[in-house]
């Protein structure tokens, strides 16, 4: 398993029976802009700081993986190519983006930076929390801990400000994959293949056709029906008649 998948499905629980509140760090990663505004489409930059190591006076260390997960108060809309850096998104079924990891696939540095446009909601004035988790070759860091839930390394704050009225409109979310459209007809059945007729159908449409013109024709037809039937009787006994006559 990845080191971040195991910060970011499961919190350091020993950490939070030691330590009672979130630990500031001399450097720790940040947001460039230090502050978000709500509802509004705006470029977010994750600064790590500085690399892994380094404490004793040493240099400090590549960071060779982050990742970032994405709380439910944000909305990622685009990621563009860091440098040194590839980058990888983990979305929801609903393509929404839950992660967003960059490992070191070039001239990696100790402290990188990377740039995200995202959509930031809540209320003006609250201070929000970013998980991050930063590896190096020999050492890592897992920068999660808040005044609710504290950890040796505190998690990346984020100030929310009022909605910026000169950023641009913010993109719809992700549509829901496999429901349908609110509004929209239903296309059930609507590929189902329709099946040949064949002569039996041909037939019965015939009588059906048949019976139904019968029945337009209505009771008219039905009576000169029964007197045709009639004056060919009256001839035949007619005819009879006369036959007999003649033998006589």
């Amino acid at each position: 398993m990845k080191p971040y998948r195991i910060l970011l499905r499961s919190l350091v629980a020993a950490a939070s029976l030691t330590v009672l509140v979130a630990v500031p760090a001399s450097a720790h990663p940040f947001i460039s802009e230090g502050a978000l505004p709500v509802d509004s489409l705006a470029t977010m930059r994750l600064n790590m700081a500085h690399g892994c190591g380094g404490d004793d006076g040493g240099a400090e260390a590549v960071t060779t993986e982050v990742a970032l997960e994405v709380p439910d108060w944000l909305r990622v809309v685009e990621v563009p190519e860091a440098d040194g850096y590839a980058t990888e998104l983990e979305t929801a079924d609903d393509g929404t983006v839950t992660t967003v990891v960059w490992t070191a696939a070039g001239e990696a540095v100790p402290a990188p930076a990377f740039d995200l446009d995202v959509v930031a909601s809540g209320e003006p004035g609250e201070t929000r929390h970013l998980a991050v988790f930063q590896g190096c070759e020999n050492d890592s860091y897992r920068w999660v801990g808040t005044p609710d839930d504290p950890a040796d390394d505190p998690a990346v704050n984020v100030a929310l400000i009022e909605p910026d009225p000169d950023a641009p409109p913010p993109p719809e979310a992700p549509a829901v994959q496999g429901e349908e459209a609110t509004g929209a007809e239903s296309t059930e059945d609507a590929d189902a293949p329709t099946a040949e007729p064949t002569a039996e159908d041909a037939a019965v449409e015939d009588a059906a056709v048949e019976d139904a013109a019968v029945e337009d024709a209505g009771l008219p037809v039905v009576l000169l029906g029964g007197l045709v039937v009639v004056v060919l009787a009256a001839v035949a006994v007619a005819a009879a008649r006369g036959r007999g006559r003649g033998d006589a």
